[in-house]
């Protein structure tokens, strides 16, 4: 019971990053993907009206026992496009269309997670190794802004977010047919420059400094019958970043936020079995709070709360081929002290198709994931359609 319950929960003590979720959890794995949206109406941004948004995907997981620890390597690559209309100035331009593109690795995250004193005490460390792209362009800024924007739930949103360790520690307690543990975790990033943009006189870029952050998580697994129910509660709370813009080596501007405190809780109920290879339901909630500007003043409007839920897995065998169907859905309230797309409430579902195949040692996926979603950025509001074709392979036994 606590071998089931315990990766997650120093998954999350550790911060082990969003292409986590990209590939089952197994032994290692890679993968591949390509992922695009459309609009009804483009949606106004700074580098014009988004039509179109599209990712090409490559992550890949990496899973190992040594002795007492566990060891997992994560990561991705990740190319992105967005096409852009540009509407005529009344100045002469005409106005037009554009795309602006972005390519890179991501940052590379590593955890381990042991027994320590015994098997009740889990410890964590959780390393960001800082090989994403930074020092971005600002059309390649255009693009990120757009892959990354939660509404659109790309499979990776960012790439270079600087170097940083997670330490943490779980305590857990198992009784006949339960679980639970309790954990907390201190992270810690270092400086790095996301944006340097060439302007005509030199070249200017910023210089983000973030600041600690602390994660408080609760956990528990539960045995119904030959079904399992499992839940995971984190909290977070956030110290300033402080943010600099310099040109040509100089400071020219400085500034600080502080993001304020959010609460995920996710449960997962697995009901597989019979003629179900896997089966299960899964929701998950956030509650963001508001953050706070460089006057400590918190800004109204940035405070949102999401909420998303999935239902699926792959009827079959233990080996050979399956059907892998399931059906999602997401609300986000948005963030209405911005109209930029990063900001946009939306309802979105999707419903999942492809298949599974079993072999002793490993298993390949090839899925089709099709969306339709309603935006709304306070100042535009539009449908959308997308879709994702992907496929995977991993390892079939869980490392122990």
């Amino acid at each position: 019971m606590i071998r089931r319950l315990m990766p997650g929960l120093a998954l999350a003590a550790a911060t082990a990053g969003a292409q986590e979720t990209l590939l089952p959890s197994a032994g290692g794995g890679a993968g591949i993907s390509i992922s695009a949206w459309h609009f009804a109406k483009a949606i106004p941004q700074g580098a014009g009206g988004l039509a179109d948004v599209a990712e090409f995907s490559v992550p890949f997981r990496v899973r190992a026992q040594l002795g007492r620890w566990g060891f997992d390597l994560s990561g991705a690559g990740a190319a992105g496009a967005a096409h852009f209309t540009v509407a005529s100035t009344g100045n002469g331009d005409e106005g037009g269309e554009r795309a602006t593109t972005l390519f890179g690795p991501t940052d590379v995250k590593l955890r381990l997670s042991g027994a320590v004193v015994s098997e009740n005490w889990v410890a964590t460390l959780g390393l960001t190794v800082p090989t994403g792209k930074v020092g971005l362009t600002g059309d390649e800024t255009s693009t990120l802004q757009a892959i990354g924007a939660p509404a659109l739930h790309m499979p990776v949103a960012a790439l270079g977010t600087g170097a940083g360790a997670t330490v943490g520690l779980i305590r857990a307690f198992q009784g006949d047919d339960w679980a639970f543990a309790v954990g907390g975790s201190f992270e810690q990033r270092t400086e790095y420059s996301p944006i340097a943009i060439a302007l005509g006189n030199g070249k200017s870029e910023t210089r983000v400094t973030p600041g600690s952050a602390i994660h408080a998580t609760l956990g528990f697994d539960r045995t119904l019958g030959e079904h399992h129910w499992s839940g995971l509660l984190v909290a977070d709370v956030f110290s300033k970043d402080q943010v600099k813009l310099l040109e040509d080596a100089r400071a020219t501007t400085s500034t600080s936020y502080q993001l304020g405190p959010q609460v995920t809780l996710s449960s997962q109920y697995e009901f597989g079995g019979g003629s179900w290879r896997e089966a299960s339901f899964n929701v998950a909630a956030r509650m963001r709070s508001e953050f706070s500007d460089s006057l400590g003043t918190k800004v109204p409007g940035s405070s949102g709360n999401y909420l998303e839920a999935s239902i699926g897995g792959v009827r079959g065998g233990t080996t050979g081929a399956g059907l892998l169907i399931g059906l999602d859905g997401r609300w986000h309230s948005g963030l209405n002290f911005t109209d930029a797309l990063v900001g946009a409430a939306v309802t979105a579902v999707g419903a999942t198709i492809g298949v599974e195949r079993a072999g002793d040692a490993a298993m390949t996926r090839f899925y089709i994931h099709g969306q339709y979603g309603s935006f709304d950025t306070g100042t535009i509001q539009t449908t959308g359609m997308g879709a994702t074709i992907g496929f995977s392979i991993y390892g079939r036994r869980e490392a122990r």
